[in-house]
């Protein structure tokens, strides 16, 4: 191709070349040849850097908070006896049991104990261990549930209040033992393993046979007016109206160890009470004056069984393997 300029020949010559590069461009010059700036825009959102912000999705917005607060019994710095789970109240119903199993780990003379709180509502976890406490044990519970959440609503989230994060300890005194045989009329009690009572029983007579199984010490009254109109007994042929002298509660439905000084004569040889353990008045005194609240009192020989919730000393009668299947974590620790 022949260019024609006017002016000097240098001129000419990169005026020349300067057209060709362009021609060139137009017929068909490889990609890498053509400007940046005149690359197409890039299809879809905006790039970074273009002058076009991008703006994030939004957080779901944080439901308000409401606080539970969480009691433990029986109470701080209490000495139980060896057959006295330790109970969680919480103040409202608890859906992450995990979590606050995880938050509540229990300590036996320091060490991680393999019990397990079992649920028996969504306010109230019990903890107890596959057999009694030991003797003489310090029982530790490390709670860290503040600010916690242990389960949430729609409207709200519910967490653990300030105060749910604290030390909790009680310790057990010597192990006392009672064992009652319905067949013998016996009262055997044991103190670290050895036998230092024999007393005589009398139990529930037919039809008002006194619960085989696991109880525990509850309260304890010097004198106690039991009548048959606050039992609910109804028949003129079972009817009562005595004061016993130290009663010891062994169930919340009406079950005691106590003296019974109008039935000594069948004391030791056969059953005749509404359900009580009649002892002798002074063995009674004895009893009621070595006992402790949680010390377990374990009858054998009748044939009504005991409940699992009637009483302090109750949960003790459930199998393990139904205890752990009440628990979130089955006694694991995390």
């Amino acid at each position: 191709m022949t260019v024609v300029t006017r002016g000097r020949r240098g001129t000419a010559r990169r005026l020349g070349v300067v057209v060709l590069t362009l021609v060139g461009g137009l017929l068909g010059a490889p990609a890498y040849a053509v400007s940046p700036l005149a690359a197409p825009s890039p299809s879809g959102p905006a790039a970074p850097g273009t002058g076009h912000r991008v703006v994030a999705p939004s957080p779901p917005p944080q439901l308000p908070q409401q606080t539970v607060f969480v009691e433990v019994t029986p109470d701080q710095g209490s000495v139980i006896g060896v057959a006295y789970p330790l109970t969680a109240h919480f103040s409202a119903p608890i859906a992450h049991h995990a979590i606050a199993e995880a938050h509540m780990p229990v300590f036996v003379n320091g060490a991680f104990s393999r019990g397990a709180w079992f649920w028996r509502n969504a306010t109230t976890a019990v903890f107890r261990q596959a057999s009694f406490w030991p003797a003489r044990a310090h029982i530790d519970v490390r709670l860290s549930l503040a600010g916690v959440e242990l389960g949430r609503t729609p409207t709200y989230r519910i967490v653990g209040s300030s105060t749910s994060t604290r030390g909790y300890s009680v310790r057990t005194s010597r192990s006392l033992v009672a064992y009652v045989d319905g067949k013998s009329d016996r009262m055997v009690v044991r103190i670290d393993g050895a036998v230092v009572k024999n007393f005589g029983v009398s139990l529930g007579k037919t039809g008002f046979e006194t619960r085989s199984g696991i109880k525990a010490v509850m309260e304890k009254y010097v004198s106690r007016h039991m009548t048959s109109i606050a039992a609910g007994i109804t028949d003129p042929k079972d009817q009562y109206d005595v004061v016993a002298p130290y009663s010891v509660r062994i169930t919340p439905t009406g079950e005691f160890v106590h003296g019974a000084p109008w039935a000594a004569a069948r004391i030791g040889r056969w059953n005749g009470s509404h359900g009580c353990t009649n002892l002798l008045t002074d063995d009674a005194h004895w009893f009621f004056d070595h006992v402790l609240p949680g010390d377990p009192v374990i009858t054998t020989g009748t044939n009504r069984p005991m409940d699992y919730w009637n009483g302090t000393g109750a949960p003790f009668n459930m199998p393990w393997s139904l205890w752990l299947a009440g628990s979130a974590l089955k006694g694991a620790r995390v």
